[in-house]
């Protein structure tokens, strides 16, 4: 750990950035905060949603997020913490919580166990939905039909048989 660390540190184990570390060494009246997801359009690069995930190891399903959630707000999208579990390079399952722009249960709720494949379902579904508003759909429809992953996949059926 960095001589002279000034910010509080929650795990041990973190691995912190140059910046990150010099930044910690400032004094306690700065503050800062990383975003560890913004979901985008593949085509158009608008914001589609915001999330924080977090290595799972057994520890509490808890996070501090209060910056994301605002962020969300603001912008008038969904944000989300995602606790990812693994084992070696394969994911397993995840827990995920919605905290905005509803936040059902509040602070003490509980994520629900959800599947990858769930997960993936999700970021299909919301590029899906964000299509029909896509300034760039050509862009996309033009990736789609490139990538043969996915354009097998049940998401993108309406848009590639419209």
């Amino acid at each position: 750990m960095a001589k002279n660390m000034v910010k509080q540190v929650y795990f041990n184990d973190v691995k912190f950035s140059k910046y990150s570390t010099w930044h910690r060494q400032q004094h306690n009246c700065l503050n800062f905060s990383d975003i560890d997801q913004v979901s985008c359009c593949n085509a158009c690069l608008e914001p589609l949603f915001l999330v924080e995930t977090v290595f799972y190891n057994n520890q509490k399903l808890i996070k501090p997020h209060k910056i994301t959630k605002r962020l969300a707000e603001m912008a008038g999208i969904p944000a989300f913490i995602l606790w990812y579990h693994t084992v070696g390079d394969m994911m397993i399952n995840f827990h995920v919580k919605k905290i905005a722009p509803n936040y059902p249960g509040g602070y003490n709720s509980e994520p629900k166990r959800i599947t990858p494949d769930m997960w993936l379902a999700y970021l299909e579904f919301k590029q899906s939905e964000h299509y029909p508003n896509c300034s760039k759909q050509q862009l996309f429809l033009k990736k789609l039909r490139e990538d043969h992953r996915a354009n097998r996949r049940k998401a993108f059926a309406s848009i590639l048989h419209k």
